[in-house]
């Protein structure tokens, strides 16, 4: 006989049959399982009296309507070690659904009936999908939305539209962003989009942009923060990016190229990725840093329940199924599961390490690393001192640089001349006056 757990609870005798609801709903809201009448707690099997058989099923199954929706379950007789018990088999709730018990979502939780409350019954009912923060109601009025935003949206999606302004409402209607039962009400979605003044009603609704100088989160060179839509926390986003990271030149034949820091697909779906997956029910931000070797995209909320890490690229969930639906008709995200294989595809190309992506404990990050974390993989640790000291100053020498990593001269020049051949590094003159640079000032790779 196995022991009491996730899926099994023994029961000597049944003299509380709210409990055998409790256990049921517990049950049902969890794996499923089984209650078995007739053995005792250490796994004894001490049968069920003949005479108490029917009446006791009968009440079992008076204890299973108490539960609200009746979960699947079958009441039946079997015998162990010869003597008879009674089994109830519970079914798991469908995906969508769930039990309560006298009003109460119970959940099992090892060989416990726990009762789920607050902020654990939010977050059992987003992992099963039954509540969800952009389909939920708002304490907006039709006068909170913004016709020119709406606009906007409906023009990008369908370019032959002719918008009205007196059909607001039902715009918003057949985008199921609202519902209406007596009276309007606005779905979050709505306002995440479309409001007139998100932070009102979403102040989450912010990206935390900040430029550290150096590798380290210590000091900020520049800052931005941002409330707004889902589209205007987008642009923002882009464009600080783009004011903060670097540029370098190619020459392809005789066309001079210009090469970003990072390739601008995989910048624009981390972007994507942060503000339509994030958990929206979290007070945090979604937060971009940006280091001199690498930016760092910082989401609220783990990987939904049934992701994982290494089922990324793989499959598609939504824990925001509106925002990923208004995102899709925009072609900001495709659902196909081609987002991340396309973001690693094109890290590839460009000669960079494939994104790096963590959970840490109620948060999401993606890390892009840039040719200067790659290029100093490959150099020595004095030569790395040299391009630290020059990202703090103009110029370096070789004596200076002899002094600063503890070598002879020789070995100086001969560090600094290798960072030259690599073209990290500009040597300027040629006599004892000479001194080195970063190759290209502020468009170099470091």
């Amino acid at each position: 006989m196995n022991v009491e757990g996730q899926d099994l609870e023994f029961k000597r005798s049944v003299k509380n049959f709210k409990e055998i609801g409790k256990t049921a709903c517990a049950f049902a809201n969890a794996f499923g399982g089984r209650i078995i009448i007739g053995v005792a707690d250490d796994g004894e099997v001490v049968g069920v009296p003949d005479d108490a058989i029917d009446i006791l099923q009968q009440r079992l199954e008076g204890a299973m309507q108490q539960v609200s929706p009746v979960p699947f379950h079958k009441i039946t007789v079997e015998e162990k070690e010869g003597k008879r018990t009674i089994v109830v088999e519970v079914s798991q709730a469908g995906q969508g659904t769930f039990c309560t018990h006298d009003g109460i979502v119970y959940h099992r939780t090892g060989s416990v009936n726990t009762k789920l409350g607050g902020r654990t019954l939010q977050a059992y009912l987003m992992d099963r999908y039954i509540l969800s923060f952009d389909e939920s109601r708002s304490q907006a009025g039709l006068g909170d939305i913004d016709p020119n935003r709406l606009k906007d949206f409906l023009v990008r999606r369908t370019p032959d539209l002719r918008f009205d302004k007196r059909r607001m409402k039902a715009y918003l209607l057949s985008l199921n962003l609202a519902e209406t039962n007596g009276r309007l009400s606005i779905k979050n979605a709505a306002l995440l989009f479309f409001a007139r003044d998100p932070g009102r009603f979403v102040p989450q609704s912010e990206v935390k942009l900040v430029r550290f100088k150096g590798r380290e989160p210590v000091d900020i060179v520049d800052s931005r923060f941002p409330v707004g839509t889902v589209l205007d926390l987008l642009k923002e986003a882009e464009d600080f990016i783009k004011r903060n990271t670097r540029m370098a030149m190619r020459i392809e034949g005789s066309v001079r190229k210009d090469v970003p820091e990072y390739p601008e697909p995989v910048t624009r779906e981390a972007l994507v990725n942060a503000l339509t997956h994030r958990d929206y029910f979290s007070r945090d931000t979604v937060q971009i840093n940006i280091f001199d070797d690498r930016i760092e995209y910082v989401s609220p909320g783990n990987l939904p329940t049934g992701l994982s890490l290494q089922l990324l690229g793989t499959v598609s969930k939504q824990r925001n199924p509106l925002t990923y639906r208004l995102m899709r008709d925009l072609g900001l995200v495709e659902g196909l599961a081609t987002g991340i294989p396309r973001m690693r595809s094109a890290m590839r190309d460009a000669g960079l390490p494939e994104p790096m992506f963590e959970e840490l404990g109620g948060f999401f990050r993606v890390t892009l690393v840039n040719k200067a974390r790659v290029d100093r993989a490959r150099l020595n640790k004095r030569q790395v001192n040299a391009i630290e000291y020059l990202e703090d100053n103009p110029a370096i020498t070789s004596r200076t640089y002899s002094g600063l990593v503890g070598v002879s001269n020789p070995v100086a020049v001969a560090d600094m001349n290798d960072l030259v051949a690599r073209g990290i590094l500009r040597k300027v003159g040629k006599t004892r006056g000479a001194y080195y640079e970063l190759a290209e000032g502020p468009n170099n790779n470091y």
